[in-house]
């Protein structure tokens, strides 16, 4: 339990005033026949306590002028005054081959004046650059910083393409150890919150902290992570908040200078680089019905459609992928068979591939389901001969580690013949190299149709041109519910 101190100073008549009426309260309270009502009592101390915040200092927001395509903002905290940003007079510790954004400006101008940042921006918008240009910084002042993701599959992707990048990097996971003491370090944060817990050595030499999918500490499970990590680092420690958009993204800006005591910056833009086109495929229909086009207009007529559709045949809408049997793990993958007649998977799969919107992804929130759906589809092949090569040597390189029992394993033997046919399956259950080979594959356009469940979604930079669920509720560990706008659109 950590308990946080602050340096606020009250004036001497609040702090008389309060100290004199909860003296009074106490001798008051525990007397039968007082003569001040309890009430009373208790409504005084209430408009004292107020009048004792009003008089704490405050945290100030400014809100600095920048162009029309981002907002800039900084919480500075009490008794400091706003300084405004300076222009580097060295060299910048990155450059890149295009022109940068104007939110992507000022984000770096914030790392340039060694002060934090909240990044607030659409998926793919590249707030990734923000990232690249303040590890280059930290590794050209000799500091050591720190990359964390919400999950493994993240880190993992990270890891591969900021090696590509610089030259001193690791990766700590609960799978995988790679070069500890890297002065970049990619973890998932619960790994940071243990280092941080055990006091561990490479924590207080950290000068950057970069949290990436911040969205995240408002999870329902695991938000607490995020919160108690961001608690237990250092004062000194400068970070950078790789967010979606969010609303109150000026409230969790001034909760960091409430907790370190120093300023951070909100940038924020609306701006989606990648337009979003949102279909229905109703149950029972003849194809897919656009409902919102790329610039956001509603198709009301076609969502009348597709409604009528569903009502005409409501026995349909929770049958439209079909039900599956079989249980247990993955390694069972062989013998889960799906039931015929009433799943539509394949109808659809194949809808898109028609309408050359591959790569897809079909997210289902059961690791069962996501091994019966890709069985259901495991006749189509999406891959060319060439493809087929490229697969078995990638697959071969990556399970050359694994003992010959191993390679044995059913979950290994099954899903090869997916993968050379240009569908892939992305779980939990599997195991961390059929996973991290998936990824590979499907970045590297080898997979057409990926079956994965929400864990797939949390950031990763993936090519997938369309995006399927095949529920809009999932089980949450208590009950059923509707899928969250987080899930959906990030």
């Amino acid at each position: 339990m950590c308990q946080l101190q602050t340096n606020y100073v009250i004036s001497p008549r609040a702090a008389a005033e309060l100290k004199e009426l909860l003296k009074r309260t106490s001798s008051d309270v525990n007397q039968k026949d007082s003569v001040v009502p309890r009430k009373k009592v208790k409504k005084t101390l209430r408009n004292a306590e107020l009048r004792l915040t009003e008089e704490l200092p405050q945290i100030k927001v400014h809100t600095i002028e920048t162009v029309d395509a981002c907002t800039h903002e900084v919480a500075i905290p009490p008794h400091e005054n706003y300084t405004p940003l300076e222009a580097p007079k060295h060299e910048p510790a990155k450059t890149y081959p295009f022109v940068l954004d104007p939110f992507q400006k000022e984000a770096i101008l914030c790392i340039d004046n060694n002060q934090s940042v909240l990044v607030s921006a659409h998926t793919s918008a590249g707030k990734t650059v923000v990232a690249e240009y303040s590890i280059a910084m930290c590794l050209a002042n000799k500091q050591r910083v720190i990359y964390t993701t919400p999950i493994k599959a993240l880190s993992n992707q990270k890891f591969r393409d900021f090696s590509e990048e610089f030259t001193d990097v690791g990766l700590m996971t609960g799978d995988v150890t790679i070069n500890p003491n890297a002065s970049c370090l990619i973890m998932t944060t619960e790994i940071l919150r243990s280092m941080l817990y055990r006091g561990s050595e490479v924590t207080r030499e950290v000068g950057w902290v970069i949290f990436d999918e911040i969205h995240y500490m408002r999870d329902k499970e695991r938000g607490y992570v995020w919160e108690e990590t961001i608690i237990l680092l250092s004062p000194t420690v400068h970070f950078v908040f790789l967010s979606a958009t969010i609303p109150n993204a000026s409230q969790f800006a001034q909760w960091i200078v409430y907790l370190h005591h120093q300023p951070c910056h909100v940038v924020y833009t609306d701006y989606r680089p990648t337009p979003l086109q949102h279909y229905i495929y109703p149950a029972g229909g003849e194809g897919m019905y656009l409902v919102v086009d790329e610039k956001g207009v509603f198709r009301e007529d076609n969502f009348n459609t597709a409604m009528s559709i569903l009502q005409s045949a409501p026995e349909q809408q929770n049958q439209a992928f079909g039900s599956v049997s079989g249980g247990g793990s993955s390694s069972s993958m062989q013998k889960k068979k799906p039931t015929s007649g009433n799943s539509e998977c394949l109808k659809l799969v194949k809808t898109v591939m028609e309408r050359n919107m591959a790569p897809v992804i079909i997210f289902s929130f059961s690791k069962k389901e996501c091994e019966a759906f890709a069985l259901q589809i495991s006749k189509l092949d999406f891959n060319l001969p060439q493809e087929k090569q490229l697969v078995d040597e990638v697959f071969t390189n990556a399970t050359a580690v694994l003992s010959d029992e191993d390679k044995q394993l059913p979950q290994v033997v099954s899903v090869l013949p997916l993968l050379r046919r240009g569908i892939g399956i992305h779980h939990g259950g599997l195991l961390p190299i059929i996973k991290e080979t998936v990824e590979i594959l499907f970045g590297e356009g080898l997979i057409k149709a990926l079956f994965a469940t929400e864990t797939f979604a949390m950031g990763l930079n993936m090519p997938a041109r369309t995006v399927l669920f095949t529920s809009t509720r999932k089980f949450d560990g208590q009950d059923f519910r509707w899928v969250s706008r987080l899930i959906f659109i990030y």
